[in-house]
């Protein structure tokens, strides 16, 4: 009897799949088994894939979020799946290789400013906020994303693209057969503003001209990949398009126009001439119609361009002051800053000044302000590195890193995920996967 339990305990391995038997190894070589989930379960696997999806797909939906708590749905797909990666054994902790330390020694660098200038200055428990608001942003999106495939996460520009879509297809329904009242009840002021101006599911006007300028190279992309038809791309194109002109930025209109043509002049001559045909005869018929453009987008954005006068594109005088106010408190902030968010409390205006860099300088000091830079740096030769790699996807990127480096000279800290999501799906489609662990299956 002891023979025969010996010879079946012997051919259990040898019966099992393969998949399985290499993953439950894995498991037992990685740890305890019984503290980790089995990573051959493909129930897991398809959930985790699900919640990345449902992550990026919501990751401009900023309004729908617990009252004034910056948790959104798409954070908290993202930890359900960052959750399962980490049972699993299957998160990288090196996204960009070789680099990565650089990467995470630049957050560090900002991180520590701030710490150090809130510590001598400020309240901590704001760091602990904005601080772990970074974190999850510059450190653990990058991880997780990169730990799938590049066979999946070619994807997730597309994902991004329906989730930006659907976003504004809510905005331009409601903005039509509702009243302000109507929305700012269910979903805040700013979603419809008083104006008319449209901030859709990313909660703001101007925060909705941004995730339409990101999600432009990312319908190239996808147009280029053959991920999507011509049809359906021109069609979610013209609501974008729709959507920008009803948000009325005068940012969100120039970033989009910047970081589409950076795009088509990266990926070729061939796509840049076809996308400007189509988009030279779609403007024609939408001139010949007669149809008028948004009031708001005449008064704010046409009326700055026309006239050559930025002061028409809505608060551009106020925060021009905020600038100059900021730029003679960094005189005194050069080693220790003035601590996290500590700037409104400082100005004469009340109010942060919508630029990252003199924002960083003022409230972490030159240790903070470096950081910034290094990881900027980093992006850029990402970036570079990956138009080398893919040409298609590097340009995706290219023109995504546009986008974010134009609003950090009009926004204060960039820690939400709606910022900083973009730059890592479109760096993801050329690095995902490529320095995760051998023994990762590629589902």
């Amino acid at each position: 009897m002891n023979q025969d339990l010996t010879r079946d305990q012997a051919m259990a391995p040898s019966m099992m799949p393969r998949d399985a038997a290499g993953s439950r190894r894995q498991s037992r070589a990685a740890g305890n088994p019984l503290l980790r989930v089995e990573p051959g379960s493909d129930l897991w696997v398809a959930a985790a894939r699900m919640l990345l999806f449902l992550s990026v797909l919501a990751g401009g939906w900023h309004v729908l979020r617990p009252g004034t708590l910056n948790i959104t749905i798409s954070d908290i797909a993202f930890v359900g799946c960052f959750g399962i990666m980490v049972a699993t054994g299957r998160l990288s902790g090196a996204p960009f290789g070789g680099i990565t330390s650089l990467w995470f020694l630049a957050v560090a660098m900002l991180l520590g400013g701030l710490f150090l200038s809130t510590a001598v200055n400020g309240d901590l428990s704001r760091w602990l906020v904005v601080g772990a608001q970074y974190s999850f942003s510059l450190c653990l999106i990058p991880m997780l994303l990169n730990s799938y495939p590049v066979e999946q996460t070619s994807r997730l520009p597309l994902i991004y693209c329906i989730g930006t879509l659907l976003s504004e297809l809510v905005g331009i329904l409601a903005i039509n057969l509702f009243s302000y009242g109507q929305t700012s009840a269910l979903l805040g002021t700013k979603f419809i503003t008083g104006s008319e101006r449209l901030g859709a599911l990313a909660g703001e006007a101007n925060w909705n001209g941004a995730v339409i300028a990101f999600s432009a190279p990312m319908l190239i992309y996808s147009l280029h990949k053959k991920l999507i038809g011509w049809f359906p791309a021109l069609l979610c194109g013209g609501i974008l398009a729709w959507g920008l002109l009803l948000s009325a930025s005068f940012t969100g209109f120039s970033a989009t126009l910047l970081s589409t043509s950076v795009t088509l002049v990266l990926v070729g001559w061939r796509q840049m001439v076809r996308l400007a045909l189509v988009v030279g005869l779609a403007g024609a018929l939408f001139v010949a119609s007669g149809a008028p453009l948004p009031a708001t987008f005449e008064k704010r954005v046409a009326g700055a361009i026309t006239s050559g006068d930025l002061n028409q594109a809505g608060t551009f005088a106020g925060r021009a002051e905020l600038i100059k106010e900021a730029w003679t408190m960094a005189e005194d902030t050069t080693l220790v800053g003035l601590g996290v968010d500590r700037f409104r409390e400082e100005s004469l205006h009340g109010a942060p000044v919508h630029q990252l860099y003199l924002l960083i300088w003022t409230e972490g000091g030159f240790i903070a302000f470096l950081g910034l830079l290094s990881i900027l740096g980093v992006l850029v030769l990402l970036t570079f590195n990956a138009v080398r790699i893919d040409r298609a996807a590097g340009a995706m990127a290219a023109g995504v890193l546009v986008v974010f480096l134009i609003y950090t000279n009009t926004s204060a800290h960039m820690y939400a995920r709606l910022w900083l999501m973009p730059v890592m799906v479109a760096l993801s489609t050329v690095y995902g996967g490529r320095w995760a662990g051998s023994g990762h299956d590629r589902r």
